[in-house]
């Protein structure tokens, strides 16, 4: 009986260690950053053809996270922006949350979102 309930535990405690599943394409994520999901939401305003991004998201952990938002042009060079700054974020277990971010101008074609629990000197490769 103590086998069947040993093997019971190991299996539910390895199907809530799935590991986090998400766009590497438009995601950065330390490995220390404990996320249950994450995704983003683009859309472009008629008005000025800028670019929107919300990034949604439930964290698996109490913990501190930063974020920043690097913009790119169709051709796939990075934008220089101010908007480009780390924000510290506290996130509760369970809780969802939302970030949003917009393009420092109509040349921002694509994005890329980096995660991390530590900026050391504030830059992170």
């Amino acid at each position: 009986m103590k086998k069947i309930f040993a093997g019971s535990m190991i299996f539910l405690l390895w199907a809530c260690a799935t590991p986090l599943e998400y766009d590497r394409a438009k995601f950065s994520i330390n490995p220390d950053v404990r996320l249950l999901n994450i995704n983003t939401n683009n859309t472009v305003r008629p008005r000025d053809g800028q670019m929107l991004v919300q990034i949604l998201g439930t964290a698996a952990d109490d913990q501190s996270v930063y974020y920043k938002v690097e913009w790119f042009d169709a051709n796939g060079m990075r934008i220089s922006t101010t908007l480009s700054q780390w924000k510290k974020v506290n996130l509760r277990e369970n809780d969802e949350f939302i970030w949003s971010a917009a393009a420092p101008s109509r040349r921002a074609a694509t994005y890329r979102v980096y995660v991390t629990d530590d900026i050391g000197d504030g830059i992170i490769e």
